[in-house]
């Protein structure tokens, strides 16, 4: 069979080039689509003030809160048939559970992950930013140490996922604590 182009060739199953031409219109607008909504997410401006700035990251928080509270869900939940597969169940159960708790905390961390650095994307107020900067290193540690704690739990090392989650909490709680007069509605709440 002769060559359509110096790439493309006629084959049995159809015309591949045709194939990349209708791909390439079912691709292109969700590409711009994710584009716009990217620009459109973007923030505005820095601002001016503290209450622009709470008006500006509470609203992300806040489309967290739902999504953040069932990840925590499905963990505690897998925590709990985790404990009760480790005293009752067999080795190979308890083996699952334990790969199955790790995935449900390493959601929760990547969700969690995420809200931080949609909120670091808000620059603070210049004032506020010292007390900003420590709440979001607070934050980034906590999910280091969560996604620690996610790969020690893979490898069945259970004395460092312990070590390692209580770690991220008090590493979480400490971030909580740092802006807890700073005057958010949803973001400065466990």
């Amino acid at each position: 069979m002769g060559r359509k182009s110096g790439r493309y060739r006629r084959s049995g199953r159809g015309n591949e080039w045709e194939r990349e031409k209708q791909m390439r219109k079912a691709v292109i607008p969700f590409v711009l689509s994710m584009g716009l909504i990217a620009v459109w997410a973007a923030p505005a401006g820095a601002a001016s003030t503290r209450a622009e700035y709470i008006a500006q990251v509470d609203p992300i928080c806040e489309s967290y809160k739902g999504p953040e509270l069932n990840d925590a869900k499905a963990f505690h939940r897998n925590y709990k048939l985790w404990g009760r597969t480790a005293t009752r169940g067999t080795l190979k159960a308890f083996a699952r559970q334990t790969h199955r708790l790790a995935q449900s905390l390493l959601a929760w961390d990547r969700l969690h992950s995420s809200m931080t650095e949609q909120i670091a994307a808000i620059p603070a107020v210049p004032a506020d930013a010292p007390v900003i900067d420590t709440w979001l290193s607070d934050r980034r540690q906590s999910d280091a140490a969560a996604d620690a704690a996610a790969s020690a739990l893979n490898n069945f090392r259970i004395g460092s996922f312990f070590r390692l989650t209580r770690r991220a909490d008090r590493l979480e709680r400490a971030g909580i604590q740092a802006i807890a007069d700073f005057g958010f509605q949803v973001c400065g709440y466990a």
